[in-house]
C-alpha cells in the first residue's frame, strides 16, 4: 500500500511537471498557444490556411459561386461582419493575393462561400475561375476596419457597383437573420447589364419578406423592357432611395475606384459628411 502511495505521487509529481513544462515553456515564461484550425474559428490575421474548393456553381457567363470547406461540420470562419479575407494563390511560380468578402457569415457551418467576377486581367479570379472541385487556396484574415454591430445607426444606405455588392450582402443578410435588428437597410445597385446583376435572386426574396429592405437597380445598358434606373448613380437616384443624410444614417460605398469617388462627391454635395480618401469606422460615409 504504502509503495503504490509512493508511485502515485512520483506519477503526480511527473505529469504536474510536464503540464508546467507545455504551458510556460522551457525557459519558465507563458509561450503562446498553438492555434489550430479544426474548431470554431479558423481565420488567422497573419498566417495563411488551406481551403480545398468542394461546390462551383456558375453564376454567369463570367461569374461564379465557389464554396470552400472547412475543417469540421462545426467550424466557423471567423470573420466579423463587415470584414473581408486575403485569397493567396500562385501565378507563375510567385504568391499573388486579392482580397475578397465571403457571401457566407459565420451562421454557415463547416464552409465558407465567395462569388468572384472573373476578369481577364485578374491574376486571382482567373486562377479562381481554373479550379477544379478539390483544389486548395490559402486565405488568411480577418482583414479591413468596418464592423457591423446590430442597430448601430437607424437606417443603412449602400451604393455598390458590380462584385461591391458582396460586402453589402454580407451585412444585410446578417441584419434581416437578427429580429433584434431593426436597422433599415437601402441599396442602390449598379450595373452595366442586366446579366451582371449578381446574388439576384437573393436580393428580391429579402425585399419581398422583410419591410426594412429595399434595392434599386441602375442599368448603364438596360434591356428595351427595363423600368429600373437608367445611366448612372445620380444625385437625384440617391436623393429618392437613399436615406436622407442625418446623424443615426450611415452610407456604405463599394465597387470601381471610381464609381466609388464619383458616388462621394454626390454624397458631400448633398450633405453627407465628405468621405476620407481612407474611410474609418466612424465614418458617415465609409468606402471598402
Amino acid at each position: 500500500m504504502g509503495d503504490s502511495n509512493g508511485l502515485a505521487f512520483i506519477f503526480g509529481a511527473l505529469l504536474a511537471a510536464g503540464i508546467a513544462y507545455f504551458f510556460l515553456g522551457s525557459n519558465g515564461k507563458t509561450s503562446s498557444p498553438t492555434i489550430l484550425a479544426t474548431t470554431g474559428p479558423v481565420l488567422h490575421p497573419s498566417e495563411y490556411r488551406k481551403f480545398k474548393l468542394t461546390k462551383k456553381v456558375v453564376l454567369s457567363p463570367n461569374t461564379a459561386r465557389y464554396r470552400f470547406e472547412l475543417p469540421t461540420p462545426e467550424s466557423t470562419l471567423g470573420l466579423p461582419i463587415g470584414r473581408h479575407i486575403q485569397v493567396m494563390v500562385p501565378v507563375n511560380g510567385s504568391p499573388v493575393a486579392r482580397s475578397y468578402t465571403p457571401t457566407s457569415t459565420d451562421n454557415d457551418r463547416g464552409y465558407f462561400e465567395l462569388v468572384v467576377k472573373t476578369y481577364e486581367s485578374g491574376a486571382v479570379s482567373s486562377y479562381l475561375h481554373r479550379m477544379q472541385v478539390g483544389d486548395e487556396v490559402s486565405v488568411r484574415g480577418p482583414r479591413g476596419t468596418f464592423q457591423y454591430k446590430p442597430n448601430m445607426v437607424r437606417a443603412l444606405g449602400m451604393v455598390a457597383g458590380g462584385t461591391g455588392i458582396t460586402p453589402m450582402y454580407q451585412i444585410i443578410q446578417h441584419i434581416l437573420a437578427n429580429p433584434e435588428d431593426k436597422t433599415r437597410v437601402s441599396v442602390v445597385f449598379a450595373n452595366v447589364s442586366e446579366e451582371d446583376i449578381l446574388l439576384r435572386e437573393q436580393l428580391e426574396l429579402w425585399a419581398a419578406d422583410h419591410d426594412q429592405f429595399d434595392i434599386h437597380y441602375v442599368l448603364n445598358n438596360p434591356p428595351a423592357e427595363w423600368t429600373g434606373g437608367v445611366g448612372f448613380v445620380s444625385k437625384e437616384i440617391i436623393q429618392e432611395y437613399l436615406p436622407a443624410p442625418a446623424d443615426d444614417v450611415k452610407v456604405l460605398l463599394c465597387g470601381p475606384p471610381p464609381m466609388v469617388k464619383a458616388m462621394g462627391a454626390l454624397l458631400g454635395d448633398l450633405g453627407y459628411e465628405a468621405p476620407r480618401v481612407i474611410s474609418k469606422p466612424d465614418d458617415q460615409v465609409f468606402k471598402f
